[in-house]
């Protein structure tokens, strides 16, 4: 007949089981990574991307907006409610019409831009057009949203 295991015994293997657990835990080490570095930065190493530098002050009625993409380099340069977008085609196909739209910043209401002769981009040409919108001044928007033909290509980023 098996002898059953004393609770003394049981409670030293729970207790080293524990113990082994918990050493694999080393709490708070400094933010080490387990091979010697810390994990806090020194020096150049530090440097951190964190987007596009935003425009802390610029006119209120005037702003130069550009996406930058695979070849492709759009500038959209506003004075009040109409301006120029400079379609640089760096890629290897034709573009379609370009088109954009703004969000407004304050309740993000779109509005609709008017790109003058809306035309193809071939492959390697840089074309300008004349643009328009209403209903919203410079300072309020919050997004500014490129289109070719249907495809949606993103927001342009405030660079001036």
């Amino acid at each position: 007949m098996p002898r059953p295991v004393k609770p003394i015994r049981r409670s030293i293997a729970f207790a080293f089981c524990i113990a082994l657990l918990l050493s694999a835990c080393t709490g708070d080490d400094g933010g080490s990574n387990r091979n010697g570095a810390t994990g806090e930065p020194t020096g150049g190493t530090g440097v951190t991307n964190d987007g596009p530098t935003p425009v802390e002050s610029g006119s209120a009625t005037a702003g130069t907006y550009e996406y930058v993409n695979a070849g492709l380099h759009v500038t959209i340069t506003i004075d009040g409610n109409e301006g120029t977008m400079e379609v640089e085609n760096g890629t290897d196909r034709e573009l379609p019409r370009p088109d954009f739209y703004i969000l407004d910043a304050r309740d993000g209401t779109e509005i609709s831009g008017d790109v003058a002769d809306p035309a193809p981009i071939p492959a390697g040409e840089t074309v300008t057009f004349d643009v328009a919108f209403e209903g919203v001044e410079v300072r309020n928007i919050g997004l500014l949203i490129l289109l070719f033909g249907s495809d949606n290509y993103g927001a342009s980023v405030r660079t001036a």
